[in-house]
């Protein structure tokens, strides 16, 4: 199930503007002809939708549709359309994921994370798009239990049998 927020509610999830000023340090790999969306605001959409419980690149760009304008804008959009599902498929396949990973940890350990909590460590076997040329991965995951949050996850490509 996923969640809609109320624009007054996003501030007590997480602050979106401390979020996408630390997503700033990605590095984007995209060429700058034709960009028209911030990739911190795209990761910061991102991540909000996850913790809202999205968990596909589908769910992700139909949470962002469905948060309207003043969510899109508080997540560092410049238009009040956020991405479709394609212009995530593109931006996530060329992401320095260890990068992007790297600072969600950092921005995680700023809210309040401690270093001495324990962490979990699942793996996941993902299918891919039926139809789509985007095939399954198999995820390892650590996740923090007394801050909700995945703090890093380690994809490789789909495990059979």
């Amino acid at each position: 199930m996923v969640r809609v927020l109320e624009a007054g509610q996003l501030p007590q999830v997480l602050s979106p503007k401390s979020l996408a000023k630390a997503l700033e340090a990605v590095p984007d790999p995209r060429r700058a002809h034709g960009k028209r969306h911030k990739l911190s605001a795209v990761l910061c959409l991102a991540v909000c939708a996850m913790l809202c419980g999205s968990h596909s690149l589908y769910a992700i760009a139909q949470w962002g549709r469905d948060q309207g304008a003043e969510i899109a804008k508080a997540l560092g959009f410049r238009h009040a359309k956020t991405p479709c599902v394609a212009t995530l498929h593109r931006i996530f396949t060329v992401l320095e994921v260890e990068e992007f990973e790297r600072v969600l940890g950092q921005w995680f350990q700023g809210q309040g994370l401690s270093d001495r909590e324990a962490l979990a460590v699942d793996g996941k076997s993902l299918r891919g798009l039926h139809g789509e040329e985007l095939p399954g991965v198999h995820l390892v995951t650590a996740y923090a239990h007394w801050a909700g949050v995945t703090l890093a996850q380690k994809g490789g490509k789909e495990q059979r049998g």
